[in-house]
């Protein structure tokens, strides 16, 4: 069993590890963070004593949080995952190796992938808040309407009309807007009528996922966009959100078509972000510092199946459009300055 398979085994551990994982310092009995977290006592004592035999709980009179073994399992996750390298063999690798590549439309991004990013390829937007990961959506979700190819769009953090107004904003053009399927998960959960045709609780993954079989069955879908997968974690657990993400990827790959999935990468603790991270191709990062200047965004391609790709931290802007442009700022020091690659070529 994979490390973090052992750690995500339920979803009463995956809540416990997010818990422990925002509040570092967090120490309580076993009935105070079942209150936490809205669990027995029972199941969460059981939990949190395979927690402890792992080393990354320490129990004293109250549980609290082992961060140094917290950090060596994190390493060892990486090391497992062997984040940003592909396999020699391997079937994922060698399908992936078949699969035409194409350019983003995207400068700084196509630089990350100089041969493309797969045609039929599912991959995780890791990002920090701020980041600007909505506006690389809407770039895809563009690229995609203009040439008249069908977009199934499942929108768990924002209305429908406003990820609409970024594409029109982003793109600078008038839109035919057919293509543009939305499964409106949002509007239930801010208690707001949907005007959209498809619209679902985000509780009920079932009707999501049939939802989605249903909109493929009569369109020929190039594009999906789940965003997030962070919400159906917190609104479902741990277990039921990777079961759907499971197929949701799987009928991706089924019907040949690029998915977009993605993740706040510091919400949670890094063993949940690696079983995403395992049930795609690739991997996009994210990530925003402070700076004496302000805001201070880069990006690099962690992991893509079947091609080169460069895991280099670049700095980026976002521009008055929406789009994503190479910045003017120095790379901090912290940042990786030379060219690394990591991939299989065909």
């Amino acid at each position: 069993m994979k490390l973090f398979e052992r750690l995500l085994d339920t979803d009463v551990k995956a809540d416990l590890l997010t818990l422990f994982h925002n509040q570092g310092n967090l120490q309580d009995t076993p009935d105070g963070l079942a209150r936490r977290i809205g669990r027995s006592a029972a199941e969460v004592q059981r939990e949190l004593e395979d927690l402890v035999e792992l080393g990354i709980l320490k129990k004293v009179e109250m549980y609290s949080f082992g961060t140094e073994r917290d950090k060596e399992i994190q390493d060892a996750i990486s090391k497992q995952l062997a984040l940003g390298e592909i396999p020699d063999t391997g079937s994922a690798v060698s399908a992936a190796l078949q699969v035409p590549k194409l350019p983003t439309g995207i400068p700084i991004l196509d630089k990350l992938l100089p041969d493309g990013i797969p045609s039929t390829s599912a991959t995780l937007i890791l990002s920090d808040p701020g980041a600007g990961e909505e506006n690389l959506l809407a770039h895809f979700v563009s690229q995609q309407i203009q040439a008249s190819k069908a977009v199934v769009y499942i929108t768990l953090d924002n209305f429908p009309a406003n990820v609409r107004q970024l594409v029109q904003t982003q793109s600078g053009t008038s839109f035919d807007w057919t293509p543009l399927i939305f499964i409106d998960c949002y509007s239930k959960t801010v208690g707001v009528e949907s005007e959209e045709a498809n619209t679902v609780d985000p509780e009920n993954l079932s009707a999501i996922s049939i939802a989605v079989s249903d909109i493929m069955a009569k369109n020929a879908v190039s594009l999906m966009v789940i965003d997030s997968f962070s919400t159906i974690i917190r609104k479902r657990g741990l277990r039921s959100a990777i079961e759907l993400l499971r197929v949701l990827v799987a009928r991706a790959r089924q019907t040949k078509c690029l998915c977009f999935v993605t993740m706040n990468r510091k919400a949670f603790h890094p063993a949940i972000v690696a079983n995403a991270q395992d049930i795609v191709d690739g991997v996009i990062e994210l990530r925003t510092e402070e700076a004496p200047e302000g805001i201070a965004r880069s990006l690099r391609v962690l992991k893509m199946l079947g091609t080169k790709h460069m895991t280099t931290w670049i700095p980026y802007d976002i521009s008055d459009d929406a789009k994503f442009v190479r910045s003017s700022r120095r790379r901090s020091v912290g940042s990786s300055l030379g060219a690394s690659y990591a991939g299989t070529l065909p």
